[in-house]
């Protein structure tokens, strides 16, 4: 087999290190599987011919070539035994880590299910790294926010669903009460929230076993949990309460000021951008613009993260960073993330930097059009099978519109700022198969710039900003329904 060939060289040699098994919830739109992954040198595995059986695809197991081969119409996707080369149709695909096989299991990195078998089922299989489940197509996948905090004599875990949900408090255990919820799957923007003061440790959400359930860590002073439903069972308050404490002495709950904003904004269900990606750019050796005032790769970062909570909370979407830390990536693996995880939009943050330190140096950037083809119009949609470099022809019209939307907000949300669109042929959105932009903010070079990049009150803007533009952009009929 031509995959087997060409994996020759990516064979795993010496001792792998022991495995550590997990539970891991598959979710489809009408159904749903529970398999157990391995966890090998920080790469999740999980079982291929369990969750194949599931999606009901025919496939044989050859022993004696070491290949799997899996069907569907005239459709065909070959994997082989300790190799990162997959074939579907003939077209080599490359995963991050290679396909074992152990007493009779083949075993593949769950990027196997986003780059290989999404392309057989039709449906993509979307997933976070860091987490432990998969969404399967159009499932329906309400998020869920979760904060604690000491108010008092009491600690109040404070819980916002994006759709209506219910709570069902059980106590087997007194120091770890557990939150049933009748609705799943979920998507929770953070697993786990370390919350210690005398009364909590820790929140953690668990759906190991494909019900959705929150874990609570406590102490021997709680007597007593209360649970408020407010917003038509959107927002929960759950009260801890110590012991010797009137269950009274809790203050009424408040809805989140953050509440507001969502009722005013469409249902996420009505729009186009469902996952977005954000890429603070450099990281780790690679510091990017550096001056007095700081450099680029921790700025990125910041705004980043603040991009992200803001996102979650306005558009209800699945927000993912290519990188959550100081670390080095290389374009492709960036891109790579917003292509694997099906996103809708992927938005490169950076800092400008000018020699002139009057400039102010701000920038949006799309793809040039044309680059790497002779031809501008080569590589379109009606071509079967594109380049990676080329990937970002798929969206062009659609990176414009949120070039041009994002050029409108940022001149509202920042007055006297300008940002110009260019076109320029950057590695970072060549290979990105949805709407991609790389925005470039001010001048660190510029001292007055870089002090004002610096404000929280100007980063406040900015945001809100990028916000309504990804708003408006998720509306419009140009933005990406992968």
């Amino acid at each position: 087999m031509v995959v087997a060939a060409l994996g020759a060289a990516l064979f795993i040699f010496g001792d792998r290190i022991q495995a550590a098994e997990t539970s891991f919830p598959i979710y489809f739109p009408d159904s749903k599987l529970v398999v157990k992954a391995d966890v090998t040198n920080r790469t999740v595995y999980v079982p291929i011919k369990e969750i194949i059986a599931h999606t009901g695809l025919p496939f044989t197991d050859s022993v004696a070539l070491e290949t799997l081969t899996i069907r569907s119409g005239s459709n065909q996707l070959v994997i082989t035994k300790n190799s990162a080369l997959i074939s579907f149709n003939g077209q080599i695909i490359l995963l991050p880590s290679p396909i074992l096989r152990e007493d009779n299991r083949w075993l593949a990195p769950v990027e196997f299910l986003t780059m290989g078998l999404s392309k057989m089922t039709g449906s993509a299989f979307r997933y976070r790294p860091g987490t432990a489940r998969i969404f399967v197509g159009n499932v329906d996948v309400p998020e869920l926010e979760m904060n604690a905090q000491t108010l008092g004599p009491i600690t109040r875990l404070t819980l916002r669903s994006a759709a209506p949900i219910n709570l069902e408090l059980k106590r087997d255990d007194p120091l770890k009460p557990v939150l049933t919820i009748n609705r799943g799957p979920l998507d929770p923007v953070r697993e786990r929230i370390d919350h210690r003061d005398r009364l909590l440790r820790s929140v953690t959400y668990d759906d190991s076993d494909g019900e959705s359930k929150l874990i609570l860590d406590v102490t021997r002073d709680v007597a007593d949990v209360r649970i408020t439903p407010a917003n038509n069972n959107r927002i929960f308050f759950v009260d801890l309460l110590r012991t010797g404490e009137a269950v009274t002495a809790a203050p009424p709950p408040t809805e989140p000021p953050a509440t507001a904003t969502a009722k005013a904004d469409a249902p996420a269900t009505n729009r186009r951008v469902r996952v977005v990606v954000i890429d603070p750019g450099h990281g780790g050796m690679d510091t990017g613009a550096r001056t007095a005032a700081g450099s680029e790769k921790d700025l990125t970062l910041t705004l980043a993260r603040r991009l992200r909570t803001a996102l979650q909370a306005r558009l209800g979407a699945t927000v993912l960073l290519t990188r959550d830390s100081d670390v080095a990536l290389d374009n492709e693996a960036r891109s790579a993330v917003a292509n694997n995880n099906q996103a809708n939009l992927f938005v490169s943050l950076h800092i400008g930097y000018s020699a002139d330190k009057m400039e102010a140096a701000s920038s949006i950037y799309i793809m040039k059009d044309g680059y790497g083809d002779a031809s501008s119009e080569a590589g379109g949609k009606d071509q079967l099978f594109l380049p990676w470099y080329l990937g970002y022809k798929v969206h062009r019209q659609g990176s414009r519109t949120a070039a041009n939307i994002l050029q409108q907000e940022l001149a509202k949300g920042i007055s006297g700022w300008k940002f110009p669109i260019r076109h320029a042929p950057l590695a970072v959105l060549s290979s990105a198969t949805m709407p991609s932009v790389l925005i470039e903010v001010g001048n660190l070079n510029n001292t007055v710039n870089a002090q004002t990049l610096l404000e929280t009150d100007f980063q406040t803007r900015l945001i809100n900003a990028m916000v309504d533009a990804i708003h408006r952009f998720s509306e419009s009929p140009q933005a990406a329904a992968n």
